[in-house]
């Protein structure tokens, strides 16, 4: 008797890259190189391309993506992970990921007519929320066999053949997980196999291997490379091979006894060069990203508003969409890990992205102002996040006079403050610079430049110790540590930002740097920002240039966010990293054994443990997201040289810099930290661009102050993202709730508003949200807009009860007491009430009726068109 042993495979290839790199073939190739494996071995396995390579396919080779559509209806081929652009997506926001995997699903339906249900990514594609995400697409399975390329990923191998993976709101799918039976593309990969204990001891063990097919002889994996093995295997005669997808190995084997696996940032290393060229790469889809949702949430509130539309329909649908698909293919994995290779197409589509987008909110804005006649005097503020900004927002003393969630608000120059520089003092010793204002306080020291005693509102004494300190800079170069020793210390004054301090600094081997340090003029904060003129490092993490973090309390807990969650972290241990000594195809490699490791999407929080006020050091950054945890200080890595840029790379520090927001506080919670942190995040940090000059006359037309929602009840609870969708986004999917909201409507509805949100303090929580206007339905869905059947089972989605709501308290006019008013009548407002579990992401759709789109009556100016081209010899002036 053979033991029956399951068997699958991923092959992965991508559009991005490989096709740029390698010419039209690669994807046809591949998919006919796959085919022919499977035929000459009757095994079954899984396509993972980018889902934006379907879509070339679509356009160049028709014919090979039949063959593939004919593969996959056979039951021979599955697609797996289907993302758009196949991203490092713990790098990107929530929202990047998110539209990831919804554009992925929604063409991989259209282009290859199934849809996924498996995730499976070759690189390293994890984060606590993935699987919530994930479950709200209709996926019902995963893999995490990440396979070591130019990066070194490493999950937490089991004995098992099957998990359960639970994700940080307990969102839960079966998963094949990382184990000895796991087979790289290489034929050498099959040896060990044989010998492997797990492969007898299970009852039901899976082989489960990553194949990257192309058949090029400039290329190391090809199926005539990979058949001998492979037809070795089958022919064992201890086992008998079965295939299957990745979804039919999955359901073979069964969940019920498959143990409970909750991985956190702790379990996992990425593997990747953080840092690499100064973090160009995440730093710049950063500012894409917020500068899309920016674009998506200004649109949506001017279409709240009517005619005349800032652009010809009443949303730019395809320009945002064409935006996030640029974006996300720029994303991909190679554009970051092979950054040398061919970054630089991926930073072209990043500017396209931009370029898409950056007319928009100017557009919007302008279009905005521009709806009321006279001389132009007061100011019209757009607020770009989903909550309160400025005023006093939440204050039950008198109205706020805060700017709306997604809104904006009009102030008349009679009543507008003047701008004033900031209340504070300088006080100035023989040795020290202090800034204070208030509680908050930071000294600086004029011999070493560093922070040496830093203290804000709850704090109760500095958060640094002198013997530490801060703004400690190091770097490698040529073999030596090159530390930065303080030439001056200065103090001056900068319009806007009041006093500032100016520190340079200068090392051995042509080193500089200078850093300012103010207080932030909008928080209880303190603002630094460094410029580096340095060489390039030696290569290697450990040789970055790189910052140290020191606080004065010894037993600190360190919170951390990464997509969509705000959560503790102390670090991986026995994270390694490989390099090339040469060429990257053909040079032996060398490895580099890192310190702890812990990444930080947009801060890092050090909270004294033994403070029973919860007092603690927020350290918000621009973009570098790579820390290391020593003995008494964390390590942020800011620069590094990666080998596998070559002599591409651009990494040399000259005119770099860096922000860094220093928080001292008492007691935050998650939600006050993401809020926190946004401030600070593009393209919000410069919202300041787009005020525009109104009327003085400004009318009731237009409501002085206005935002499309209000989230209450719930302090945990964020809106994230406000936007449209047309009735493409519900292509091929029948419980879209857009079709049932347009025939609910009669064809009123065309693009129904979108909120996200997501519940960061780990609480549950009974959400109302309010919207402006009547609303005619709501829905509570998953991320692709779906209701009913074909929502994974358990999900919590519903439609939803729509009742008259109170305005906010930002919608109260204070000269009137009454609700600000559009179109001469008071706004109404309409509110929906839902649950969300503990770190739920949450999405409504919604039939604002405001939002309707306003046809005009072209068949009655049908004459101007069509009876001109017959009019003669008359002129202008006849």
């Amino acid at each position: 008797m053979r033991k029956p042993v399951h068997f699958t495979f991923g092959n992965h290839m991508h559009w991005v890259d490989m096709q740029w790199l390698w010419g039209y073939d690669v994807l046809p190739g591949s998919v006919r190189d796959m085919l022919h494996l499977c035929r000459e071995t009757g095994v079954k396995g899984n396509v993972n391309f980018d889902v934006v390579g379907y879509e070339k396919m679509a356009a160049e080779c028709p014919e090979a993506l039949a063959e593939l559509r004919r593969a996959i209806a056979q039951g021979i081929i599955e697609p797996v992970g289907c993302s758009y652009g196949q991203p490092y997506g713990q790098f990107n926001g929530s929202e990047s990921n998110i539209r990831q995997l919804t554009f992925g699903v929604r063409s991989t339906r259209r282009l290859l007519g199934v849809r996924p249900h498996a995730f499976w990514e070759e690189e390293f594609y994890f984060f606590p929320q993935l699987p919530q995400m994930l479950r709200q697409c209709g996926y019902t399975g995963a893999c995490l066999f990440f396979q070591w390329t130019w990066h070194t990923p490493e999950v937490p191998r089991e004995p098992h053949a099957l998990i359960i993976w639970e994700g940080i709101d307990g969102s839960r799918l079966p998963t094949l997980p990382r184990n000895e039976l796991n087979l790289h593309q290489w034929p050498e990969d099959f040896a060990p196999l044989f010998e492997s204990k797990l492969l007898r001891d299970l009852e039901q063990p899976a082989i489960v291997q990553w194949v990257e097919l192309m058949p090029s002889k400039d290329w190391m994996c090809r199926s005539e490379v990979l058949l001998p093995k492979l037809k070795e295997l089958i022919a064992n005669p201890e086992f008998e091979i079965v295939p299957g997808t990745l979804s039919e190995v999955i359901e073979k084997i069964g969940s019920a006894e498959a143990p409970l696996r909750r991985y956190t940032n702790d379990d996992v290393w990425h593997g990747m060069t953080l840092g690499k060229n100064g973090d160009k790469h995440p730093r710049t889809s950063r500012a894409a990203e917020r500068s899309i949702l920016a674009a998506e949430s200004l649109a949506a509130t001017a279409s709240l508003l009517g005619r005349p539309y800032a652009q010809w329909d009443v949303y730019p649908t395809w320009e945002l969409d064409e935006a996030w698909r640029e974006l996300l293919a720029a994303q991909h994995h190679d554009n970051h890990e092979c950054e040398g290779l061919c970054g630089s197409i991926g930073f072209t589509s990043m500017r396209r992205a931009e370029q898409l987008v950056r007319p928009i909110p100017g557009r919007v804005v302008q279009a905005l102002a521009s709806r009321v006649a006279g001389e132009r005097g007061p100011h019209l503020s757009p607020n770009l996040l989903g909550w309160p900004v400025g005023g006093n927002a939440g204050s039950r003393k008198r109205p706020s006079n805060s700017t709306p969630p997604f809104g904006f608000r009009v102030e008349p120059s009679s009543t507008r403050a003047p701008v004033r520089q900031p209340k504070e003092s300088v006080k100035r010793t023989k040795n020290t610079i202090t800034l204070s204002r208030g509680s908050l306080a930071v000294t600086v020291d004029r011999r070493t430049g560093c922070m040496v005693d830093l203290r804000g509102p709850g704090t109760r004494g500095s958060l640094v110790s002198p013997e530490q300190s801060l703004l400690n800079c190091r770097t490698a170069v040529n073999g030596a540590e090159r530390t930065f020793e303080t030439t001056d210390v200065e103090i001056e004054r900068e319009p806007g930002f009041g006093a500032m301090v100016t520190i340079r600094r200068k090392g051995r081997g042509g080193v500089s740097m200078t850093a300012t340090v103010h207080l932030a003029v909008d928080a209880d904060a303190v603002d630094v920002t460094l410029g580096f003129d340095v060489p390039r490092p030696d290569p290697g993490l450990l040789n970055a240039l790189s910052i140290d973090h020191c606080v004065a309390f010894e037993d600190a807990c360190l919170v951390a966010n990464s997509p969509g969650a705000v959560h503790d972290v102390s670090g991986f241990v026995g994270a390694r990293r490989k390099y090339p000594t040469g060429d990257w195809m053909t040079s032996p490699q060398w490895f580099e054994d890192l310190p702890r490791a812990l990444t930080a999407l947009s801060f890092v929080d050090f909270v004294d443990k033994r403070s029973a006020s919860g007092r603690g050091l927020l350290v918000i950054h621009d973009g570098a997201q790579q820390f290391f945890v020593l003995e008494n200080r964390l390590r942020q890595v800011l620069v590094t040289y990666d080998p596998w840029d070559e002599g591409n790379s651009d990494c040399r520090a000259g005119m770099m810099t860096r922000r860094l927001r220093f928080v001292p506080h008492g007691r935050l919670t998650n939600a006050q930290r993401v809020q926190l942190c946004s401030a600070l995040e593009p393209p919000h940090a410069f919202s300041h661009l787009l005020v525009q000059r109104v009327s003085e006359a400004w009318s009731n037309e237009m409501p002085r102050t206005f935002g499309p929602l209000s989230v209450e009840g719930a302090p945990g609870v964020l809106a994230t993202a406000f936007f449209r969708e047309s009735s493409k986004s519900g292509e091929h999917l029948p419980d879209w709730v857009g079709h049932e909201m347009a025939q609910r409507s009669e064809g009123a509805c065309t693009h129904p508003f979108v909120v996200r949100l997501v519940e960061y303090n780990g609480e549950p929580a009974e959400v109302t949200l309010k919207l402006v206007g009547p609303v005619a339905s709501a829905a509570k869905t998953n991320l692709l807009g779906e209701i009913g059947m074909h929502v994974a089972a358990g999900e919590d989605t519903c439609w939803l009860d729509v009742t008259p709501a109170e305005p906010p308290e930002w919608a109260i006019d204070p000269n009137t007491s009454q609700c600000y008013e559009f179109r001469g009548q008071p706004l109404q407002w309409s509110q929906v009430t839902f649950r969300m579990r503990p770190r739920e992401i949450a999405t409504v759709y919604a039939d604002m009726v405001m939002g309707r789109k306003e046809y005009r009556d072209l068949d009655a100016k049908r004459k101007i068109w069509a009876t001109v081209h017959r009019t003669k010899g008359e002129t202008a002036g006849d």
